[in-house]
C-alpha cells in the first residue's frame, strides 16, 4: 500500500491552480500519463506508464530504443483525471531535461519497496525528467447547452 496521501475531493472542488505539493501528489495518484515531445518540428503525444517517487517523472522503456531519441532533450508531461458526469478535475503540467538510466541502483524512490511503484531488476531501462517546473489546475470543463454525454 501507498503510504503518501491520496488527493482529497475537497482539492479538487473549485477551479484555479494546484499548489505544488497537490501537483505532485495528484501525479501520484495515477499511473498513466502522456509524454508530449516534437517529431519532425511539430506536436507528438504518446501514453506511458509512469511513477513520481521523488519528484522526477520515472518512464520504464523495457529495451525500447525508441526512447533514446530523448536523451538531453527537454520535454513535457501531462496528466489528468476528469469526472466524465460532473465534467470536472484536475490537470498537472511538468517540463524538464530528460535522461536514460538503467537500473534502480540510485534511483530515487525506488530503493524502498513500500514506496516502488513495480518492482525493478539491474537490466531495466529507464526515461527520467528532472523536473524544472510544474504546474497544475482544477478545472470544470464547458458543458454546452443540450449537450448530455
Amino acid at each position: 500500500m501507498d503510504p503518501r496521501p491520496e488527493p482529497t475531493a475537497a482539492s479538487t472542488a473549485t477551479d484555479g491552480p494546484l499548489t505544488t505539493r497537490e501537483c505532485l501528489d495528484f501525479l501520484r495518484s495515477v499511473p498513466v500519463g502522456r509524454l508530449l515531445y516534437t517529431e519532425n518540428a511539430l506536436p507528438a503525444v504518446r501514453p506511458v506508464t509512469f511513477a513520481c517517487p521523488d519528484g522526477q517523472i520515472v518512464i520504464p522503456t523495457g529495451d525500447n530504443p525508441w526512447f533514446t531519441r530523448f536523451e538531453g532533450t527537454v520535454l513535457a508531461f501531462e496528466t489528468g483525471n476528469i469526472t466524465a458526469s460532473t465534467r470536472s478535475g484536475w490537470s498537472v503540467l511538468a517540463i524538464g531535461r530528460a535522461r536514460l538510466f538503467a537500473g534502480t541502483d540510485g534511483l530515487g524512490g525506488f530503493d524502498d519497496p513500500t514506496r516502488s511503484p513495480w518492482s525493478g531488476s539491474a537490466g531495466d531501462g529507464y526515461l527520467l525528467i528532472d523536473i524544472a517546473s510544474l504546474s497544475g489546475h482544477r478545472t470544470t470543463l464547458l458543458r454546452p447547452t443540450g449537450d448530455h454525454r
